[in-house]
């Protein structure tokens, strides 16, 4: 252990006083700050429709919401041919009286709570929608992109450095001067750690980031508050609330999968001897962490695909807790898929020590995976 503890110090002194680590976690972080003030800066969502909304009310409310622009204001005789005017798809939305309410107005929608009409009323009504989702797609997607995004770019940033500085220091023979006094596998774990800690840090600050950054704009407060009116979510909680609270799972499944990603890259890296060859070995692994990327971003208002997706090695760290937050999966289901995560994890340290260590003294021509696996030097 002290070994391993002294090549994850090397390595992570090395990475943490490069310029171009120090430069570009700066500009990540202050990202991450500006994207969690920005709503708050710019005044939140958007206001108002572009284009006349048609919505329907009672004689009574039809003199009052005729005043207000962007809406095309239909008359119905009662409550109840609001509401089926809002079935039958003639208006996108119905205002109603009801005493039963403190506002005294409720807004009738089918699927999605109408925004620009909220907004619009000098009143907050009580909004009642026909056919509410679960959860609304809005959460969805704001999970899907803060899961995948931050998955996705911190596995290549930091599995490809890991690959690059193998490769590098096989070029150099800096490695064969390691090796005389650590074992190959030694040196692969403290590759894989020093990059895992690293990785680990940068999630956790880009979080620190947003949340500080909405916190001081004050975008948390308005964002929840004004989403918690507009958007129905479980529990009553705001959509960032529900993201936040998936958010440790995430960290735990995000540090397992890029210890998966990072062994399999630093492995094939160990089989080339020239960085411009080593686009072609990482290739098949980046393939196992784009695929599911997209197959999130793309299907995760379909809850068979993220069933599907949630168990799969390659795609649960973002599938699962995409699940959690939508409350589709069981307490137990985030147990299993860490399982499977982890078992395919030592396999893949398996197969990348077995890689590296008949592979990194090897220079000249790229070595073939099968030769790799059947020659050792």
């Amino acid at each position: 252990m002290n070994s391993v503890w002294l090549v994850t110090r090397r390595e992570l002194l090395a990475q943490v006083r490069s310029k171009a680590f120090l430069i570009g976690t700066g500009i990540m972080l202050a990202m991450a700050l500006i994207c969690g003030a920005l709503p708050g800066i710019i005044g939140g969502f958007d206001q108002g429709p572009d284009e006349p909304m048609k919505i329907a009310a009672p004689e009574p409310l039809v003199s009052e919401l005729a005043k207000l622009k962007g809406f095309a204001v239909q008359s119905v005789g009662s409550a109840s041919a609001a509401e089926r005017a809002v079935r039958d798809g003639k208006v996108e939305a119905a205002v109603i009286q009801d005493a039963d309410v403190p506002s005294g107005l409720a807004v009738i929608a089918k699927e999605d709570p109408p925004s620009g009409l909220v907004s619009a009323l000098t009143v907050t009504p009580d909004v009642r929608l026909l056919d509410p989702p679960a959860v609304a797609q809005f959460v969805k997607q704001l999970a899907a992109m803060v899961f995948a995004v931050m998955f996705f770019v911190l596995i290549m940033m930091y599995g490809q450095t890991a690959a690059q500085n193998t490769v590098v220091e096989k070029q150099t023979r800096v490695v064969e001067i390691l090796l005389a006094a650590v074992p190959a596998r030694v040196l692969l774990a403290g590759k894989i750690l020093s990059n895992a800690v690293l990785a680990f840090a940068t999630v956790a600050g880009l979080i620190a980031a947003v949340s500080l950054g909405a916190w001081v704009s004050g975008s948390w407060a308005a964002v929840s508050a004004e989403a918690s009116v507009f958007l129905p979510t479980a529990g009553g909680a705001s959509p960032l609330a529900m993201v936040s609270g998936s958010l440790g799972w995430f960290l735990l499944f995000f540090v397992v999968a890029f210890v998966m990603f990072s062994s399999l890259m630093v492995g094939s890296a160990a089989t080339v001897s020239r960085l411009e060859e080593i686009g072609s070995v990482l290739t098949p692994t980046m393939m196992l962490a784009m695929i599911p990327y997209f197959l999130v971003i793309m299907f995760n208002d379909s809850e068979v695909v993220l069933d599907w997706l949630s168990y799969i090695p390659f795609s649960s760290p973002t599938a699962m807790p995409l699940r959690i937050v939508t409350g589709e999966a069981a307490w137990w289901e985030p147990v299993i898929a860490l399982v499977i995560l982890a078992v395919t994890t030592v396999l893949a340290i398996v197969l990348a020590g077995k890689l590296f260590e008949n592979s990194i003294l090897r220079t000249g021509a790229r070595i073939r995976f099968k030769d790799a696996f059947s020659t050792r030097v």
